[in-house]
């Protein structure tokens, strides 16, 4: 019985073996999750990106912009227009996480507030930058409360050295004009008033507590970031996988070979069995656009039109991905294998689940390697800002690169292994 069982798993051992696909997967991918998961994935950004503007002309507000310029976690970036509307500007385009205005006579006129605006569509850096100002301005709350305590002893201190000087005068008036000499030695060598004694302590200035306003997406919910790159993926998902499922399953059912010997063409081929994925990628686009909108109560603020025109250019990139797929697998099983192998890190280096920020550089440049990296900030761009090609033109012209590249590989691909 040990002896068939040993056999049995010396011939698994051998299939392993010659089945080199699934035995790279198996060492590669361990790997793979270990490096990814333990280094390069993160949910909190190490740096920010803050536009400041400071139009305090009060001393307050230089500490203020002065402990901000040097914290170490804050970037700050450059303004076009140094002022509330240049902020919400850099915010629109993505530039900046978080503006912090400093409003004229802050710090000397009681209605004066600081102001903080944060970019609600990218929800990690904006809560990253929450957490992190009470730290910023504890330096400057710390300079601000020592001022106070100065100048609040040094008033004191004139206040006691006035009342002294008037009570020794008043004292004299009445001492009789021979003794007043003597009186006044004495009270001058007599003991004073020790004032650093005295534990003087000043509140923190009320102005420090910020008043914070979030753009784009108020209430900081998860689902208004995510959703609108879920599109993408549940499209990227589906036209992959089953178009490299489906052309694997036509290979080994033998119906690929009749196909194949009919007058139909390579191309009309490749055509005919692509278009059905692409009519199941459009209508799970529809299904998902609609869930966000009627279901999580999302708003679309951009032009749907160009989102379409745009979403179809990942579409074809992942067709063509699938039947690129679907020309170096064996059977269906290798098929799923190669398609997770592909689909698993551009959805975990997308930026969608993990802030690229958060990501170490060489991962980083990975990231961009891949197209669904490229879709992730023209979804949420469009979807939640309502930001246009004029932004996005860079995003577009890379996705639009990938199609026409992995169509073309796909095609001579294809028709190769038909030939």
């Amino acid at each position: 019985m040990l002896q068939r069982i040993l056999a049995l798993a010396q011939k698994e051992f051998i299939q392993i073996r010659r089945d080199r696909r699934t035995l790279a997967m198996m060492v590669v991918l361990p790997i793979l999750w270990l490096v990814l998961f333990g280094y390069a994935f993160s949910f909190d950004v190490q740096e920010v990106a803050v536009a400041l503007v400071d139009e305090s002309g009060t001393a307050t507000g230089a500490t203020i912009a002065a402990a901000i310029r040097e914290y170490d976690r804050f970037v700050l970036v450059d303004l076009a227009e140094p002022s509330e509307a240049g902020i919400r500007e850099a915010i629109f385009r993505g530039e900046a996480a978080m503006g912090i205005l400093i409003p004229p006579g802050y710090g000397d006129e009681e209605e004066a507030q600081l102001q903080v605006l944060l970019d609600g569509a990218s929800l990690f850096a904006a809560q990253t930058a929450a957490r992190l100002l009470p730290s910023a301005l504890e330096p400057a709350q710390e300079e601000l409360r020592d001022e106070l305590i100065t100048r609040t002893r040094a008033e004191v201190e004139a206040q006691i050295q006035e009342l002294t000087e008037a009570r020794k005068a008043e004292l004299l008036d009445r001492v009789p004009p021979l003794l007043r000499p003597q009186v006044e030695q004495m009270l001058a060598a007599g003991p004073g008033i020790d004032l650093d004694q005295l534990e003087i302590a000043a509140p923190s200035p009320l102005q420090l507590t910020p008043v914070v306003t979030t753009l784009y997406n108020p209430d900081l919910k998860t689902a208004t970031v995510m959703i609108p790159g879920l599109l993408g993926l549940v499209v990227m998902f589906m036209t992959t996988l089953m178009t490299a499922l489906g052309v694997v399953r036509e290979r080994e059912y033998g119906t690929m070979e009749q196909l194949v010997v009919t007058p139909i063409r390579p191309l009309e081929l490749m055509l005919g069995k692509l278009l059905p994925y692409l009519v199941v990628g459009a209508v799970d686009f529809a299904l998902v656009f609609a869930a966000g909108l009627y279901l999580f109560d999302l708003s679309f603020a951009g032009n749907l039109w160009l989102f379409i025109l745009l979403c179809l250019l990942l579409v074809l990139t992942t067709l063509s991905l699938g039947l690129l797929i679907s020309t170096v697998s064996q059977n269906q099983q290798q098929a799923m294998q190669l398609s997770m192998f592909t689909l698993m890190p551009q959805i975990l280096l997308s930026g969608l689940i993990f802030p690229l920020d958060s990501m170490p550089k060489v991962i980083q440049f990975i990231a961009y390697l891949m197209p669904f990296t490229h879709f992730v900030p023209i979804a949420q761009g469009m979807f939640i800002k309502g930001q246009g090609l004029d932004l996005l033109w860079p995003q577009a012209v890379v996705l639009a690169g990938y199609a026409v590249v992995v169509v073309a590989l796909a095609t001579v691909r294809f028709q190769k292994r038909l030939a």
